[in-house]
């Protein structure tokens, strides 16, 4: 009687059906892993026909599975003659049993996709994009006028009124859709090849003499500047120096100031005869001895230079401007030349764009391997410090 008695006291009383010798990686238990996922082995099973069936399963384990969780089948195996044991000393024997391995982890966000079909079908029709007071901005840069390479000053002349035929083209229709109406112009310097460049040594090509060149790119702007203010309520017209347009150079360095340049004087003849003619148009160069600017269109910063300066290392350039607290480095937009090939880059919340060029290309360039890019004048539209629609022209 004692014996038994202590045989009952001791006995743990499970009866649950006993398996031995589980697999190797089936042990039952739970792995909690870094991401707040639990790895869950469940013990040998019936089986488990949906999610709610696996969701209690795991909870038989200890394992909760809080809001926004779900239980995730990972693996099954099916083992149609395990060993049991149901009771401790009771016969061996043999019956089909499930072996489940789950994850319980974060649920995937789940969109009502009936309900959000709802909601675009109830939107109604976008209205069509309507700022009359947007600016419109027409940016050429490194004509060169006067030098011989490729087509000569000839095809540069070509490819300025074509350009310009297609900005004017394109100023037209987006007014007739109310999208821009003030015009800006933009002059990205290299107006001529100069004789200034690589100390002189350049004179013997040039197809123009220094007068000529100069003749020349200020009836090019004359041209230019008059087409537009026969069309736009508003014409500004923003002009900077580039390396080529310098005035005069000693032993091939910089012997005059940085606003002393060609692209400014021969804009400065424009302004006064476009004044004389009673064209109301607003003209900004560079302070004195200066090389860049920043203006203001319709609510958009835009700083304007050759390019030059900056050593092909623009960001750099631009950061020490905003240190300097200089207004070109905190601009919404940056326009440059100098480089002859077309380039838009973001720079956090500036964008830079960098014009191709009108010339004939460079027989220099391609002799030393370089590679030619397709001319490209630019036309886009700004307002707020936004821009849209760039297109080459």
């Amino acid at each position: 009687m004692l014996g038994n008695r202590l045989s009952e006291l001791a006995d743990a009383g499970s009866t649950a059906p006993q398996i031995k010798g589980a697999p190797a990686g089936w042990e039952p238990g739970v792995k909690y892993e870094p991401d707040g996922s639990r790895i869950v082995t469940l013990p040998p099973s019936p089986a488990l026909a949906d999610e709610s069936g696996w969701a209690e399963a795991v909870k038989g384990l200890g394992v909760d599975v809080p809001d926004g969780f779900r239980v995730r089948l990972v693996e099954a195996k099916y083992d149609p003659a395990a060993w049991h044991r149901d009771a401790e000393g009771a016969a061996a024997v043999t019956r089909p049993i499930w072996r489940y391995r789950f994850v319980v982890e974060v649920a995937p966000a789940r969109i009502d996709v009936a309900e959000l079909l709802a909601a675009v079908k109830h939107r109604g029709k976008a209205p069509e994009p309507s700022d009359a007071g947007a600016g419109f901005v027409f940016a050429v840069g490194d004509m060169q006028l006067g030098k011989s390479d490729g087509d000569g000053s000839a095809g540069t002349v070509g490819r300025f009124y074509e350009s310009l035929d297609r900005a004017l083209a394109r100023y037209k229709s987006q007014r007739k859709l109310g999208r821009c109406g003030p015009v800006t112009l933009l002059v990205a310097g290299d107006c001529i090849e100069g004789v200034t460049s690589q100390g002189g040594n350049l004179i013997a090509r040039n197809d123009l003499t220094l007068t000529e060149m100069v003749r020349v790119y200020r009836r090019l702007l004359a041209d230019q500047v008059t087409a537009f203010a026969q069309l736009a309520d508003a014409v500004t017209v923003a002009v900077v120096p580039g390396n080529h347009d310098e005035a005069i150079r000693t032993g091939n360095q910089m012997s005059s100031r940085y606003d002393d340049s060609w692209a400014i004087e021969g804009a400065s003849q424009v302004a006064d005869v476009m004044k004389a003619k009673g064209f109301d148009v607003g003209w900004i160069f560079p302070g004195r001895d200066e090389m860049h600017l920043t203006i203001d269109v319709a609510g958009t910063r835009l700083g304007l230079l050759h390019g030059h300066q900056t050593r092909n290392k623009m960001q750099t350039w631009l950061a020490n401007k905003a240190m300097s607290r200089d207004a070109i480095g905190t601009a919404d937009v940056v326009i440059s030349g100098h480089y002859h090939h077309l380039r838009l880059e973001q720079m956090g919340a500036t964008t830079w764009m960098q014009t191709g060029a009108l010339d004939g290309g460079s027989v220099w360039w391609e002799h030393k391997g370089g590679l030619s890019a397709p001319p490209a004048a630019l036309t886009f539209i700004t307002a707020g410090g936004l821009w849209s629609g760039l297109e080459i022209v």
